[in-house]
């Protein structure tokens, strides 16, 4: 302790060399030096944690956009593949469900079209355009739904979207720049 003070420029080299003597004899730490170390880890702790946790919820909002994203497609793969019309229901945060989820519309018609019934999303938020709450993929592929999906994290600062397009069911995914309360296209900037 005495050797890093003089390092610092806290004390002269006289106590320096009467500390010498003492050197084996008080080779532990200090509670001083255990108390400084404790504060200068819980202040780089206080600093890391919430950016830490910004990260995590903005991770799940973009892997959850994915995930939908990754079910839209299916759904289309599959109406393609059975030759048949094929429906995904969405519900969303702005029809009042709380989680959100996403699911193969019930009717038997629809059955085959999706490999899990329905995928919930905790602890997001899911905004969307939709005209009604089904995205229908015909025997072809193709959609004449037009709409944007949104998903966010209340934690996080970052707003994911989905858009799809009319006719022929081409998907692109992005940032959202704008308001939740009324969702566009135009705002889902490509970068994801």
């Amino acid at each position: 302790m005495i050797r890093t003070l003089f390092y610092l420029g806290f004390c002269s080299k006289k106590y320096l060399n009467t500390s010498a003597r003492f050197r084996y004899r008080n080779s532990g730490w200090t509670l001083l030096e255990v108390m400084i170390v404790i504060l200068i880890i819980g202040i780089l702790a206080s600093l890391a944690i919430p950016n830490m946790m910004g990260a995590i919820e903005k991770r799940k909002a973009q892997s959850t956009l994915f995930q939908i994203k990754g079910t839209l497609k299916e759904a289309q793969r599959n109406a393609i593949k059975m030759g048949k019309e094929c429906r995904v229901t969405l519900k969303g945060t702005n029809d009042n469900f709380d989680p959100p989820s996403i699911m193969v519309n019930s009717h038997a018609d629809y059955v085959g079209c999706l490999s899990s019934s329905e995928t919930f999303f905790e602890g997001l938020e899911m905004r969307e355009n939709f005209p009604g709450t089904n995205i229908r993929f015909s025997y072809r592929g193709n959609t004449t739904n037009i709409g944007t999906i949104v998903v966010e994290s209340p934690n996080a600062q970052t707003k994911y979207c989905l858009v799809v397009s009319n006719f022929l069911g081409i998907m692109r995914s992005g940032v959202y720049n704008g308001s939740t309360s009324s969702v566009s296209a135009s705002n889902c900037q490509s970068s994801v």
